[in-house]
């Protein structure tokens, strides 16, 4: 853990010297947990920091904590946080709208806790993660963009970890 962090700040905290052009963003997260035919909807925010590398591909770091937990047969489902590494790739603004495929790596922490007879505990998903993203572009404020996205953070055969997101970008 502390050394994903470590490695996550010392990304983060480099991007300025390569960087054409940085943004950050602030994500409301509809994410959904599939499993057994059952699916549980907890919600998150997610912070994201970015900066274009070349031309129209940005490198990505995103945080995500716990809104809200969702119930499930007295079963209470709660993504704790997820830490997530994108390459993005950006397609050209046309009348201020715009497009990205995001594909990196995710690590999300799930927490079930019900009656004793049950699972309770916590579990490390960590994986293949990749999204799809709409931007528009908003006309009062030259670098602000909201956000309009899909995100898939961990898929198996057992467990799906995905989400709708609703943000805001501001590029500097």
């Amino acid at each position: 853990m502390n050394k994903t962090i470590s490695l996550l700040f010392l990304a983060c905290a480099s991007m300025p010297s390569f960087a054409d052009s940085t943004y950050i963003g602030l994500d409301y997260v509809f994410s959904e947990i599939k499993f057994s035919d059952e699916k549980a909807k907890p919600s998150m925010t997610s912070f994201r920091l970015g900066t274009t590398v070349y031309k129209q591909i940005s490198v990505e770091a995103q945080y995500s904590i716990s809104n809200k937990s969702d119930n499930i047969y007295n079963m209470e489902f709660d993504l704790e946080n997820s830490k997530a590494l994108f390459l993005l790739l950006q397609s050209t603004a046309v009348n201020g709208f715009s497009l990205d495929v995001s594909l990196g790596y995710a690590s999300s922490e799930l927490t079930v806790t019900g009656p004793e007879n049950t699972f309770n505990g916590t579990d490390d998903y960590n994986g293949f993660a990749w999204g799809v993203s709409f931007y528009q572009q908003i006309p009062s404020f030259e670098n602000a963009q909201v956000k309009l996205g899909y995100q898939s953070l961990y898929n198996d055969h057992d467990i799906s970890i995905n989400g709708i997101t609703l943000g805001f970008n501001y590029h500097f």
